[in-house]
Parts: C-alpha cells; structure tokens; sequence
C-alpha cells in the first residue's frame, strides 16, 4: 500500500550493520572490499617503503576505525585486511607478484622489536572495545549509559553483568575485559564495585597474584572489598589449618588491610598507563605492542 520496499537483515545503521542474529564474516566482508577500492587509484610503485607505511597506517588501517570501535570483528576479517595491506606494503596497488620478506606479525611489531610500526588491526580492535568498557566504569549521564545499564547492569557493574544470550557488542567488551584490568587502578571507596581478589586496589598488582595462595584457597574469588568486611573486620578466609608459608601470607596481607578501610565515598577508577591518569586508546595499545602481547593476532600474513 506504501510501496515501500522489503528490506532484509543485516541492515546498516549510521555505517554500521545491525542484525538479530550474530554478524559473521560474510556480513562483514565489505571492509576488505573497502580497503581493495581504495588501493585502485594508488599506484605506490613511486613509493618508497617508507611512503606505502604511511599510506598503509593513515589510509587503508583507518578504514575499519569505525567499525572496530563497535564489534570485535572476526579473526578472518582481520586476515582479509592483513591480505590487502600487507600487498600494498609490498608491491604497491601492482599485481606483479613480489615476495613478501616477513609476516605481518613481525611488521606490526614496534621498530624496537624488529617491525616497522604498522598498526596490528586485532590488538587495535581490541583497545577501541576496552574505552567503552572505561566509558561505562565512570559512568555517565548521557541516553547510551542509561540504556546499558537499563538492559544488562540492572544488579550491578560491568564486571558483574552476564555476557550468555547478550548482543554481539555486549559479548565483545566482556571477551576483552582482561586487557581492562591490566591498567585500571580502583580507589576503594564503599568498595561495592571493586573486587578484592582481581583488581587492583592495595598495592600494586591484584591480591590473587602477590597472594596466589590464598587466593586457591578463597571459597568467594568473585567477592567485592565490601563483601570481604561486612563486619567490621576483614574475613577472608574459612577457619582452617594453615601451613607455616601460608601463615606468614595471611599476616602480611591483612597488615596491608589495616591501612584499607572501605569509605562512603563511591569506587573510583584511574588509568595507570597514561600520566594524566585518564584511558587513551594509545597508552594502551602502546603498551601491549611493546610488552609483545600479540592477543591472538597469530602468523597472518
């Protein structure tokens, strides 16, 4: 009656496909096709290597920026990409064969490390999905935060929301939320979204590492600060007999609590990997490219 058109699923919104099932790599496809349009007016035979880097980094890896900061994509799209921009890198927008004399995962190393300092899609994908999770730890008053916490935080944080039967993003930031403790320092304040085992807020590392253990012998390893001092006074673990080691831990960890007692205030979050203490994408990509976490990046190329 309207004469309007069927239309079909996946459907983009705002440059980025939607759908009610799970986007897979043929949804996704069109970001390869992308970077193989862009190559055909280039014709990088005058380049230096030097120049094709740059074109590389600034033109061809800045195409999937919008999409990865959305989805984490899959490891075949990051392959597919790899494919053109490893070309490029090598032969120019040519179709003459030329050897390709190291793999993608010894170019996208830092200069320091043996690569050249071409951005790693995968570990970059992975950085732009933890400032959400960063975004959604300080909280905001703005329509996306109240709808996530409406939809999956109705209980709790981030940390304690459910990834089983969520959307596509929702599943993203929880598969990369390890990379999120590696540089979030908690300021203890009620400590009701701060956990006492995983995160980092006495010291300088999380308790389940400088007190491992302890921490096997925990009965709540999920357990909040506040959860740890309901009473007035620490209990961490179950009446037990303890070895002479295990004693000697214990008494060092709760001297360390002493000087730890939970506030009214709310949990704080700061970023140790920036000096302003604020998360950038950069500080923490930096930091897993020169620490040589490849996160699964593998042999592409």
């Amino acid at each position: 009656m309207l004469n309007c058109g069927l239309g079909e699923w996946p459907m983009k919104y705002l440059g980025i496909p939607v759908s009610p099932s799970r986007l897979g790599i043929a949804d996704l496809r069109g970001l390869g096709d992308k970077m193989k349009k862009k190559l055909d007016p280039w014709k990088g035979k005058h380049l230096s290597s030097r120049g094709r880097l740059i074109l590389t980094n600034s033109s061809l890896t800045s195409l999937p920026m919008y999409m990865m900061g959305f989805y984490l994509l899959p490891k075949g799209i990051h392959d597919e990409m790899d494919k053109y921009r490893s070309n490029f890198f090598w032969q120019g927008a040519s179709d003459d064969f030329k050897y390709h004399m190291a793999k993608m995962d010894t170019l996208c190393r830092p200069k320091n490390q043996g690569g050249v300092g071409m951005i790693n899609t995968y570990i970059m994908n992975q950085c732009l999905l933890v400032k959400w999770i960063w975004k959604i730890m300080k909280g905001a008053d703005e329509t996306w935060f109240h709808l996530l916490k409406a939809k999956y935080m109705r209980t709790g944080d981030f940390f304690g929301s459910k990834s089983v039967g969520t959307s596509q993003f929702w599943q993203g930031l929880h598969k990369v939320k390890h990379l999120f403790q590696w540089g979030a320092i908690h300021k203890v304040g009620n400590s009701s979204k701060t956990s006492f085992w995983k995160d980092i807020w006495i010291g300088d590392v999380p308790l389940k590492i400088s007190f491992s253990d302890l921490f096997a012998m925990s009965e709540k390893p999920e357990a909040r600060v506040a959860e740890m001092c309901r009473t007035g006074e620490w209990s961490i673990l179950q009446r037990r007999s303890l070895s002479p080691s295990e004693e000697c831990n214990f008494y060092q960890l709760m001297q360390q609590l002493q000087s730890a007692w939970p506030s009214a205030e709310e949990d704080k979050v700061e970023w140790a990997l920036n000096k302003s203490k604020l998360f950038t994408t950069k500080s923490l990509y930096s930091f897993l490219t020169h620490r040589g976490v490849w996160g699964g990046a593998g042999e592409r190329g």
